[in-house]
């Protein structure tokens, strides 16, 4: 057997013979593993994302990480968080198999980038891009707003459920988490999940190709302003009031209620004489269509006495 290598100058991984040699791991596993060691420290990959990207299928890939997790190559642990009490998940991957505990201990305390995150990321990978590759445009008209794990969970819930509102717009479990910092900064603007959704789903073309990429874009060009803190000690403003009946209004209306006014409206009709309907008949149906009126507590009086 003859070979042809030429060592790359960038971009590459070492693998140890072993691993690629290894008797127990099939070749599934083995590429699993290549590809989390080969991520940058900052990566938002996980485990489950990078066996989305392969083609072996779902049951292939368990196995794999079963291979994996038998001979030592990796490693899962939860913990909980003592001031807030939300557990994690942390994989650990590692080019060399690990048995000891005290081993596994330190590797897992080291600060390295072998450790992957089981969820959603919480932070924006930032680094500079490689010179050849597509770089995405970035939104600038807002300043950015701190967007933390409950921000991102939820903006990453919200966006799977895009694809039960609009067939469309159905996203994977990794695309939804790789755009939830996207939308969780709509969040932290001050918006609904509601309200974004409606943002995201109005005035689709007929095919929408690639949902991610759809939203994606929605998500950076259309980036409300942030909105003014309300402070949840403050006090409701009042809701107006009808002058006639006393009932409430919505907020920013004026004038009376349709029934007062319709009330007001049948005391002294407007000539009408294209109609050439008598003037009592005109009062008599507005009356009936006001009737409603007449049934509400204390409201009765005061309807008569305008009528009147």
């Amino acid at each position: 057997m003859m070979r042809h290598v030429i060592s790359p100058s960038r971009f590459f991984s070492q693998t140890p013979n072993d691993l690629i040699r290894h008797p127990r791991l099939n070749g599934t596993a083995v590429r699993l593993l290549q590809w989390a060691l080969s991520l940058p420290e900052d990566s938002r990959e996980t485990l489950q994302s990078i066996g989305e990207k392969m083609p072996e299928g779902r049951i292939a890939l368990r196995r794999a990480r079963q291979q994996l997790e038998a001979e030592g190559y990796v490693h899962t642990r939860r913990t909980q968080s003592p001031e807030t009490g939300r557990w994690t998940t942390r994989v650990l991957v590692s080019n060399v198999p690990l048995r000891d505990p005290a081993e596994i201990d330190a590797a897992f305390a080291a600060p390295s980038g072998s450790a992957l995150t089981a969820g959603a990321p919480s932070v924006r990978a930032v680094g500079a891009s490689p010179k050849g590759e597509n770089r995405e445009e970035q939104n600038t008209s807002h300043p950015e707003p701190p967007t933390g794990e409950p921000l991102v969970a939820r903006a990453a819930a919200a966006l799977q459920r895009l694809g039960r509102r609009e067939a469309r717009l159905t996203l994977g479990v990794a695309e939804a988490a790789r755009l939830a910092p996207l939308a969780a900064r709509w969040l932290a603007h001050g918006t609904s999940e509601l309200e974004l959704g409606t943002a995201l789903s109005a005035g689709l073309p007929r095919t929408v190709h690639s949902p991610a990429g759809f939203i994606a874009r929605r998500l950076r060009d259309k980036l409300p302003a942030p909105r003014p803190a309300r402070d949840p000690a403050a006090p409701a403003a009042p809701l107006p009031e009808c002058p006639g009946c006393g009932d409430p209004l919505p907020h920013g209306a004026t004038g009376p209620c349709l029934p007062c006014a319709t009330i007001a409206s049948a005391a002294d009709p407007a000539p009408d004489p294209a109609s050439g309907a008598p003037s009592a008949a005109r009062r008599g149906a507005a009356l009936v269509r006001a009737g409603i009126v007449r049934q509400r507590p204390g409201a009765g009086a005061r309807a008569s006495a305008d009528i009147n």
